[in-house]
């Protein structure tokens, strides 16, 4: 590890939609579990399918080509609409997908009835965030106008709160979603399959009592990647782990400096005039990650004493002056992410992520522990490796505590020549007491290498094969 990096316990993730999903259940609720803020990592949708969830609901193309290729055959619900272009996609690839403009569903309906398919789509109702979906007044209409239409079906009404007007649910416009369901059912002779009452902030009326009767799904992301930090931020939901997700960086600098800047104030690289109080000499730490990599605001240090300052776009200003042990450079500073500060860093490429195992908690699944030399990383990456082991019902994994590595992991270690296999071969001594091997090597020996990096057998054969004269067998 050199550098920042999201460390995301897998095990803790597969708790905390367990204890929603079946929550859940007790009223007729069937989860969806919400991947975007990881990007769509298999790993993370293994976990929340592991608790129980309904299927995964995603809103980026390359994440559910992701899941697809990682062998995921879970329901998929697509959150956003598609762009005209990708709209064949969407039919090729999602079971579900939010729709709110009659002239993108008139589209899917084109492209499924030319496939020979028929397209589900959660018809978005706007309650007043004022993201997407149909005013209500247009319901009617709306409804009337998809039932002409070939290749698509209501399978939902759905609605989003919360995310851009910050419009809470409540009973009253949960009940009106409810209402307009029930007047889609009668204008199409058909039962709806879904009645989709948004997302985590939807689970403080579910903990109430005060979920409207009717609506059976809910897309919960932050909930089960976060704990219901952001959800429940008064009072928590005691059952779920809030610590899912933590960031790591590297300290590069810790001096005594000055608390206000010196000299005349202008602006920032990011065009804002910060004000700094006077505090006089505090110890100060640089840690090696910046606004390029994740939302600064959203940070919190797990350490006490530890107190983030502002950002550049490549490092993190700190005051460490009251923080027992003071951290020196080379240590690692630890926080706890906001739903945005997590969705930025999963998100940057300079943020390493490492889906890590409970060690306490396998429950007998076949796990991968992947170790490439920089030689032999490229050719994995090319033959889609990890890619192809997901889709053989392997969970490929980082291990938070490598000192008790679980029974039935298989480590897999690429190198560049034989000497990775002696590497690899003391570091799985010194782990546990025994082990099983599979060797796959071009040549039964375990030879030392010669000078020029050609084994010693290699050379003798392709002396051999310089001086013999080549015969044809017969019959070739």
């Amino acid at each position: 590890m050199s550098g920042p990096q999201v460390a995301i316990d897998l095990g803790c993730i597969e708790r905390n939609a367990r204890t929603v999903v079946d929550r859940c259940a007790l009223s007729g609720i069937k989860v969806f579990g919400v991947t975007k803020g990881t990007c769509g990592m298999p790993q993370v949708a293994r976990a929340m399918l592991r608790g129980g969830v309904a299927g995964i609901a995603e809103s980026r193309f390359e994440n559910i080509r992701r899941l697809r290729d990682s062998g995921i055959n879970a329901p998929i619900m697509l959150l956003r609409s598609p762009p005209m272009a990708r709209v064949e996609e969407v039919v090729r690839t999602v079971d579900i997908s939010l729709q709110s403009e009659l002239a993108t569903i008139r589209e899917l309906s084109r492209i499924a009835a030319r496939m020979g398919r028929v397209h589900d789509i959660m018809l978005m109702i706007d309650l007043g965030d004022l993201r997407e979906g149909i005013w209500p007044n247009d319901l009617v209409p709306t409804v009337e106008q998809i039932l002409a239409l070939k290749g698509v079906r209501i399978a939902g009404i759905g609605t989003n709160l919360g995310c851009f007007g910050a419009i809470m649910p409540t009973e009253e416009n949960l009940g009106q979603l409810v209402a307009h369901a029930y007047k889609a059912e009668r204008l199409s002779g058909a039962r709806l399959d879904w009645i989709s009452g948004g997302a985590s902030s939807s689970l403080t009326l579910l903990l109430e009592g005060l979920l409207p009767a009717g609506i059976n799904n809910l897309r919960v992301g932050e909930a089960i990647l976060q704990g219901g930090v952001e959800t429940f931020r008064e009072t928590p939901w005691a059952e779920l782990e809030p610590d899912a997700c933590r960031l790591t960086s590297d300290i590069i600098e810790v001096k005594l400096k000055p608390s206000r800047p010196i000299g005349q104030s202008g602006y920032d690289a990011f065009g804002n005039q910060p004000v700094f109080p006077d505090e006089r000499d505090r110890l100060r730490a640089i840690a090696n990650i910046g606004r390029e990599d994740v939302l600064i605001e959203g940070l919190t240090p797990i350490a006490k004493g530890v107190r983030v300052l502002g950002a550049s776009s490549d490092h993190l200003l700190l005051d460490v002056t009251d923080a027992d042990p003071p951290p020196a450079v080379g240590d690692r500073v630890a926080f706890r992410m906001s739903y945005g500060a997590m969705l930025l860093a999963m998100t940057s490429e300079y943020v390493e992520k490492a889906p890590m195992h409970d060690v306490e908690d396998f429950s007998g699944r076949k796990m991968v522990q992947i170790t490439a030399e920089p030689a032999a990383a490229g050719i994995l990456a090319r033959e889609a490796t990890g890619a192809r082991l997901e889709a053989m019902n392997f969970d490929v994994v980082e291990l938070a505590d490598i000192e008790r590595p679980p029974s039935g992991l298989v480590r897999l270690t690429a190198g560049s020549d034989r000497r990775i296999a002696h590497k690899a071969l003391t570091m799985t001594a010194r782990a546990t007491h025994s082990f099983g091997l599979i060797w796959i090597d071009s040549i039964a020996a375990l030879m030392p290498e010669g000078e020029d990096g050609i084994d010693l057998p290699e050379r003798s054969v392709l002396a051999r094969a310089r001086t013999m004269p080549i015969r044809p067998k017969p019959g070739c």
